[in-house]
């Protein structure tokens, strides 16, 4: 049976949307500011747009879109209430929710940003305070000593391992060392996707650098650190042995090459990524985890650098590496727990 389609193009837009969309979004003329969201990420601004085209979708098909009011005058308790539980009865996660929301609101800022957005603040924290993570991300998280050590062990035995071809080893040759990599550099899966050679990733006699500028980091801070020494070994394998199987005589820069021969996507990264972890700790591991496996670490480890944290994983709220700190002493009281309670069964049994 066809899905029927619940969202609006941009086409589709009412007329008053469309022009402040597209107004938040030019580029000024000279002595001209710039849009609101003029310095947004084409990433973000395609997320607002999937998510702002629901809400006039759900406005349409509940007869509750007047194309002659303003974006905030459709704003209300009630039509922000019926579409909240539209998203509920659809089977969307709390989280979700949340997001399509905050979306919203995000949208009505840069269009509209002299309105009176309390109504939809409001809500935001609402819906904030009650989300519930579908999944549990403490009891995936692992040290990333582990997970270099887990990473390293599959390419050192690369070559013992049974594969379909060489083009499948070659493959997860990749895949390990994309998973390495992040143990020790957990960079945003947008910026590990785009590593170019010569651009990005920079050899300097025997070092490789890693650059990225300021337009290219989701801070919006330029970003530069050395390739890790203990993975060079295996970076001048893959880029001697694997990496031009994989490229079949194609002739891009990019780092992370696809057994098609041509570079690799975000949402292949990410796959991968995924499966190799499973493969290799019993537990699905995406790129953006690792970055929460660092900073648990480092709360764990060294918590009077907790604030360090906060820069080293380009997060723009301290609240953000507070959560992770936060976590990580929950995952040590765990611990500690575990330890009393096998501690007391060993002296119940010696009784």
């Amino acid at each position: 049976m066809k899905r029927v389609r619940t969202s609006l193009l941009l086409t589709e837009w009412p007329a008053k949307d469309q022009a402040l969309w597209q107004a938040a979004n030019s580029t000024g003329g000279f002595l001209a500011p710039n849009g609101k969201a003029a310095h947004w990420k084409n990433k973000t601004r395609k997320g607002v747009v999937k998510r702002y085209s629901l809400w006039l979708g759900y406005l349409s098909s509940t007869d509750q879109l007047d194309p002659d009011k303003s974006p905030c005058e459709r704003i209300t308790e009630e039509t922000l209430a019926g579409y909240v539980h539209w998203l509920e009865a659809r089977g969307n996660a709390s989280t979700t929710v949340s997001s399509c929301v905050r979306d919203i609101y995000e949208a009505l800022r840069v269009m509209d940003p002299d309105a009176n957005h309390s109504v939809i603040k409001k809500l935001m924290i609402t819906l904030h305070a009650r989300e519930t993570p579908v999944r549990a991300k403490h009891t995936r998280i692992l040290h990333p000593d582990d997970l270099l050590s887990g990473a390293l062990a599959f390419l050192d035995d690369i070559l013992n391992r049974e594969f379909y071809n060489e083009a499948s080893r070659a493959g997860k040759y990749r895949d390990g060392l994309i998973v390495a990599f992040l143990a020790c550099r957990p960079i945003r899966l947008g910026n590990l996707s785009a590593i170019t050679l010569g651009q990005h990733l920079i050899q300097d006699g025997e070092r490789w650098i890693c650059q990225f500028e300021a337009s290219e980091m989701k801070d919006h801070c330029s970003i530069s650190f050395s390739f890790p020494d203990r993975l060079i070994p295996y970076l001048q394998i893959y880029l001697g042995r694997y990496r031009p199987l994989l490229l079949k005589g194609n002739g891009f820069a990019n780092l992370w090459i696809s057994a098609r021969g041509t570079p690799m996507k975000e949402q292949s990264v990410y796959c991968n990524t995924c499966s190799m972890t499973e493969k290799l700790f019993g537990r699905e591991l995406n790129p953006h985890l690792f970055r929460d496996c660092a900073a648990s670490a480092l709360a764990t480890d060294d918590p009077e650098h907790i604030l360090a944290i906060a820069r080293i994983l380009g997060h723009a709220s301290i609240n953000t590496t507070q959560r992770h700190y936060n976590q990580s002493q929950m995952i040590a009281a765990t611990v500690i727990y575990h330890q009393v309670m096998k501690d007391l069964m060993k002296e119940e049994y010696s009784l």
